[in-house]
């Protein structure tokens, strides 16, 4: 069986968590001034008070979202792989064309009161470069495009 090979401008996913609601923006802005090449980037907050907030930078077509809900499938018991790629694909379509809403309520209710969440799109070859930058911003990188097991890299938050 031949593995395909990714296309030289292939997109990765990071997801890192800050002590801070304000870290996650505060880690895109370090990002940003070391030159990484970003797609989508979701900024995620869990206020003291229980709310969950968030800001997107641009949307993103239905089969990214997709993509997204399979991702979420590994991150969230109880949804189905393919179930979760059918719910980001629908829900982008009916929501909006960026990272599903209802996927980043949920990812930040899952976090800390006070705390943030960074979740980018990063062309491949950045990626370790993003994932540098991001430790060095202060964050704990969860998961990423390279790592095997996102569901257990979320199991670091809890």
């Amino acid at each position: 069986m031949t593995v395909p090979t990714p296309a030289p401008d292939s997109k990765k996913i990071i997801v890192a968590s800050y002590p801070t609601t304000m870290g996650a923006k505060s880690g895109l802005d370090r990002l940003k001034n070391a030159g990484a090449r970003l797609g989508n980037v979701a900024l995620v907050q869990r206020m003291a008070d229980g709310r969950v907030e968030f800001t997107e930078t641009q949307d993103w077509g239905l089969g990214k979202s997709a993509a997204v809900g399979a991702l979420a499938a590994m991150l969230l018991p109880g949804i189905g792989l393919i179930t979760g790629a059918l719910l980001g694909g629908v829900a982008a379509h009916f929501i909006d064309a960026g990272f599903p809403d209802a996927l980043l309520k949920q990812m930040g209710s899952g976090i800390p009161e006070g705390t943030s969440l960074l979740i980018a799109l990063t062309e491949e070859a950045d990626l370790l470069h993003a994932e540098r930058v991001v430790l060095e911003s202060g964050g704990t990188m969860i998961g990423s495009g390279l790592e095997a097991d996102l569901e257990r890299a979320m199991g670091k938050l809890r």
